[in-house]
């Protein structure tokens, strides 16, 4: 197993995140290594990670942000209209009197149809969404894994010739699940707990998420990748946010810093601020916000080292309204 080292300090993480000295972690090449060992064959999953930007670097990693990141541009309209619709069901879900869960209902469908906005058609099973997301995750069983593979399979052989394309709208959407549910998530929890029993129209909203579901990012030395298999390469965990940085540095970091960067940026800022424009219009208050989730918060640095899923997932965001 690789050494983890950690980060903590916002100065120490920046420097490393913009240094060219270090890379992501090839998750590619973690597949290939279980394979061998193994005897299965993880070429659809390889397939998939060989094409996300936060997981390669060099070239590839250049031309593949710049598709993607003409994907996200062309889709821009069509998800701002998307953000639109469903903040627009806010008030009828925070009605007085009225408990809902508001991950099920308002922040899941939300996401899903930011997604479907920018997939220019093609139609994403969630189950393979969600089954993708588990690759990252070192938790995750073998059996999930080899389940995935095969539907990853069965999804570049439903069309060959149009599967790269395919794969990267896949991938646009994988990447940006987990940070958008959760940090859109965690944000409301946090602003609503702070404002109990205060009506919406009178909280000082902050200008962007409060909070981020992503504390932390891998990244490993490239000098030292030479002759050292990749699952025994030393790791570098660096802090993306904590209680710790300032506003400032949590804001900067808030995305990721240097080249891997985030490039969900500009419609994540936009629907955190067509969301709490939208509850600054109500005139209502949160009388309680229940947040559930299915791995416990890190709160020091030994439950950073001990991640072995770098995002925060809720299960459920429980609001009651009253007038």
């Amino acid at each position: 197993m690789p050494h983890v080292a950690l980060a903590a300090t916002f100065a120490e993480s920046r420097r490393i995140l913009k240094s060219a000295d270090y890379v992501p972690t090839a998750m590619a090449d973690r597949y290939r290594d279980i394979g061998e060992r193994l005897g299965e064959d993880f070429s659809p999953a390889i397939r998939l990670l060989e094409l996300l930007p936060v997981f390669v670097s060099g070239p590839r990693h250049a031309n593949t942000r710049r598709d993607m990141a003409l994907r996200i541009a062309a889709a821009r309209p069509q998800q701002l209209h998307a953000l639109q619709q469903h903040t627009d069901r806010l008030p009828a879900l925070l009605a007085p009197g009225q408990t809902i869960d508001l991950l099920a209902r308002f922040v899941r469908p939300l996401w899903q149809a930011l997604a479907d906005a920018a997939s220019g058609g093609l139609h994403l099973p969630a189950s393979l969404v969600s089954g993708c997301t588990d690759l990252f995750d070192s938790r995750s069983r073998l059996r999930a894994r080899l389940t995935v593979n095969e539907a990853l399979r069965e999804f570049i052989a439903a069309d060959p010739a149009t599967a790269d394309q395919r794969l990267l709208i896949l991938g646009q959407t994988v990447l940006g699940i987990r940070p958008f549910i959760g940090s859109l998530t965690l944000s409301l929890h946090a602003l609503f707990s702070a404002n109990l029993g205060k009506p919406l129209a009178r909280i000082a909203y902050p200008a962007r998420f409060p909070l981020s579901s992503l504390p932390t990012t891998d990244r490993w030395r490239t000098s030292e990748q030479t002759d050292t298999p990749a699952d025994e390469r030393e790791t570098v965990r660096c802090v993306l946010h904590s209680a710790r940085f300032s506003t400032a540095e949590n804001d900067e970091a808030m995305y990721g810093i240097g080249a891997h960067a985030c490039l969900g940026r500009p419609i994540s800022n936009d629907a955190w601020t067509m969301v709490t424009a939208r509850l600054a219009g109500l005139d209502v208050a949160v009388a309680s916000s229940t947040l559930a989730l299915h791995t416990p918060l890190p709160h020091d640095d030994d439950d950073l080292l001990k991640l072995s899923d770098p995002f925060i997932k809720p299960r459920s965001l429980k609001v009651r309204i009253e007038s």
